[in-house]
């Protein structure tokens, strides 16, 4: 993963991620974690290498998009409003702590600009519920929320979306309660190289933790 000058951000990196896994991505400021997490969503067009993944991939920024129009297209956004069914959108917002705004799910509002930092990353997470993407990428997701609001649209996910494979990047200690791994990224001359890959004492059952446990690691390829 490289600048658009060709600076290497991270290199020698091999990191697999199974499906209805969490994987915590954690690092210093400006070791290219959010790089490497956006080019497996293919936002990030700079750098060599090889990504695959099994199906859709889904990348939840820091500060998530919010169009113009009313919050049911906001919410089933990048899908027309007519494309996603009006119980799964309420039941989508309801679950992750937005049901006050279902009176106005319908009206068109500067959604935008109503909308707290901590909500539209709520709204986010209520897309994750519709679109049920197989690879999920939270970059720095639930920054805007209090510990408690965190641990609510975390929980929906691995609730909701067992089967999907989760790769996070996160400073908050609390994170790591809702992840099986945790990668550590550090900054060399070269680029950043992965530095530890441990285990963690993830809040999901013992059975749901042995049936993703990460595969063997190989020798790292360059990238």
């Amino acid at each position: 993963v490289a600048l658009a000058d060709g600076t290497r951000l991270v290199n020698h990196v091999d990191l697999a991620v199974a499906p209805a896994e969490r994987v915590l991505l954690v690092g210093d400021s400006g070791t290219g974690k959010s790089a490497l997490v956006r080019s497996l969503g293919g936002c990030w067009p700079w750098g060599e290498g090889e990504i695959a993944h099994p199906g859709a991939v889904a990348v939840v920024p820091q500060r998530p998009y919010v169009p113009a129009g009313s919050l049911r297209e906001a919410v089933a956004y990048p899908r027309p409003r007519g494309a996603v069914d009006d119980a799964a959108v309420r039941d989508a917002l309801a679950a992750v702590g937005l049901a006050p705004f279902l009176p106005r799910l319908d009206e068109d509002l500067p959604w935008e600009r109503m909308l707290s930092a901590g909500e539209k990353q709520r709204l986010a997470f209520a897309r994750l519920l519709l679109h049920r993407p197989a690879v999920i990428v939270l970059d720095e997701a639930t920054s805007a929320l209090d510990v408690a609001a965190q641990a609510q649209v975390m929980t929906v996910v691995a609730d909701r979306l067992p089967e999907a494979a989760v790769l996070s990047v996160g400073h908050r200690p609390e994170l790591a309660a809702f992840h099986d791994r945790r990668v550590t990224l550090t900054r060399r001359p070269d680029g950043a190289r992965i530095v530890a890959d441990e285990p963690l004492r993830s809040t999901r059952a013992p059975a749901a933790r042995a049936a993703t446990a990460p595969p063997e690691r190989v020798e790292p390829q360059t990238t």
